[in-house]
């Protein structure tokens, strides 16, 4: 990058929350790759009393610093405090989900498509979530990873249905060397009961616990094929991202929320394959179209807002 490109000064607000962090963190990365930037960071606290007493003491803190170009809040509890940043210094205001306060309140709002908000001037719709994954010229023809989730309101989990799944997918591709990893929600009795069903030597078994931050952005930078489960949807946007080839593990949904219409509509757009749609011995088709909303909106913002400051 161009040492005398102007500065962007952003100002960030988190709520904690790892996958609202994610999905900021991987704008203002895009946003680097076009501008220098600096950028200052808050974490809100969580309880209402303790937000206002907290903003007291920050506005006094940050007054004399450099005004923001850009103030990025993901989660509920930045919104107002993105709201009261801009209102007292200036600056563009950016929420990255449906927001709790009216969308005409802030400058941009960043919605995924299955939200189903109406069209308005300053809503930019994205296909799923934003996330930190950079699309890859490094995939392995040989290389598959597998990202299992867990129980939760909107699936209806089977251990033994999923473990039916992976057994016919690594019997079905001896040639690729599968490695599959869990999460926080996978129950404990999951990996042994693919020790009691899978003896296929081309599967690896990682376990959440034995991995490290970053672990599955590597992962995906060298793996060619990835299936995950219907669950865990932001790890089937970030393999898209990637550029990888990418399947659905099929886990029956218990309702029609956002979670599932997402998915639903990958499918329907040909950018991810269900396991009920795929055949064995049939190579996992790839994405219909390249998918990187993170750089797709950071460039939209440059060319709108800080094109003449290039």
């Amino acid at each position: 990058m161009n040492t005398e490109t102007p500065l962007l000064d952003i100002w960030r607000f988190t709520d904690g929350k790892p996958g609202h962090e994610n999905q900021s963190l991987g704008l203002i990365q895009a946003l680097q790759k076009r501008r220098n930037v600096r950028i200052q960071e808050w974490r809100v606290p969580s309880s209402f009393f303790g937000r206002w007493r907290w903003f007291v003491k920050w506005k006094q803190e940050v007054t004399g610093i450099q005004t923001p170009d850009l103030i990025i809040g993901a989660g509920h509890r930045t919104h107002r405090m993105v709201l009261r940043a801009r209102k007292f210094f200036g600056g563009r205001s950016i929420i990255l989900m449906k927001p709790s306060l009216p969308v005409s309140w802030f400058d941009l709002c960043i919605i995924p498509e299955h939200d189903h908000v109406k069209s308005y001037q300053n809503v930019m719709k994205v296909l799923g979530v934003l996330n930190t994954i950079e699309p890859s010229n490094h995939h392995d023809i040989a290389i598959g990873l597998m990202l299992i989730g867990g129980p939760c309101r909107h699936v209806c989990w089977s251990d033994e249905e999923v473990v039916d799944q992976i057994a016919t997918i690594v019997t079905a591709t001896p040639e690729i060397r599968w490695e599959l990893t869990t999460s926080r929600r996978t129950p404990p009795s999951f990996l042994p009961e693919i020790q009691a069903k899978i003896s296929a030597p081309n599967l690896t078994c990682t376990p959440v616990t034995q991995t490290k931050p970053g672990w599955v952005a590597q992962k995906l930078e060298i793996s060619k094929y990835v299936w995950a489960t219907s669950d865990s949807v932001s790890m089937l946007y970030e393999a898209l991202t990637s550029g990888a080839s990418t399947g659905v593990l099929d886990v029956p949904w218990t309702s029609s929320g956002k979670l599932r219409k997402g998915v639903d509509l990958l499918i329907q757009n040909k950018m991810v394959t269900p396991f009920s749609e795929w055949s064995p011995g049939v190579t996992l088709a790839g994405p219909s179209k390249p998918l990187h909303e993170a750089q797709r909106v950071a460039d939209w913002m440059i060319e709108e807002w800080f094109k003449s400051n290039a």
